[in-house]
């Protein structure tokens, strides 16, 4: 617990641990744990990582790709990047046929494509219902962005086609369009907004 001593704050060592933790928890959140100076490549379809996508090597008129996070470092520097926060099971795509004569610096010898990634509007720049840039210059409204756990799209808060409570903290979100795609959710959210409901009106 932090001490005020005169003008001088103490702090302990507990608190100090603690800063640490949390800090620790933030950079996993956004990093999930890449490597900055190796191309995830070789591991293959990582489970999380932080991924970008270089719109100086791959426009949005061309197939979308992602990069890693050593690769938007050591390869891209300079280039014009999205950053598109962690992303599941996916593969850098860095100096395969999407990049042209563009090799990776970090590992040679890549698959033409990975297949198996999935690829979203997030990699030409864009994100939630209203298809806009983030941050966005010409948006004047201060609005958290959430991510779909499903798709992994990220959404303005006022663009979810649900109402949000202010008391209750939003861990997790399916977007509607996911949810559509996979009607029995609607039968979990129904249950889940009823509850909610009811624990909102407990604390009151």
């Amino acid at each position: 617990m932090a001490v005020n001593e005169g003008d001088e704050v103490v702090l302990s060592m507990v608190d100090v641990l603690e800063e640490n933790e949390e800090l620790e928890n933030e950079a996993s959140a956004v990093l999930g744990g890449s490597d900055p100076e190796k191309c995830s490549y070789p591991k293959g379809y990582v489970k999380r990582q932080a991924l970008y996508a270089c719109s100086t090597c791959t426009p949005k008129d061309e197939d979308p790709a992602g990069i890693c996070l050593a690769c938007s470092y050591k390869c891209h520097e300079g280039h014009d990047l999205y950053e598109l926060y962690t992303k599941r099971n996916f593969r850098c795509d860095c100096g395969n046929s999407k990049f042209k004569d563009f090799e990776c610096k970090l590992y040679s010898g890549k698959d033409t494509l990975n297949t198996n990634n999935k690829y979203n509007q997030n990699f030409v720049g864009l994100y939630c219902t209203c298809k806009r840039p983030y941050p966005d210059p010409e948006d004047e409204v201060s609005d958290e962005m959430i991510q779909c756990i499903v798709c992994e799209d990220w959404f303005h808060g006022r663009h979810l086609g649900a109402i949000s409570t202010e008391s209750v903290e939003l861990q997790e979100m399916i977007c509607v369009s996911c949810t559509n795609r996979t009607p029995f959710l609607w039968a979990y959210a129904a249950q889940l907004a009823a509850q909610g409901y009811l624990d909102l009106h407990q604390t009151k």
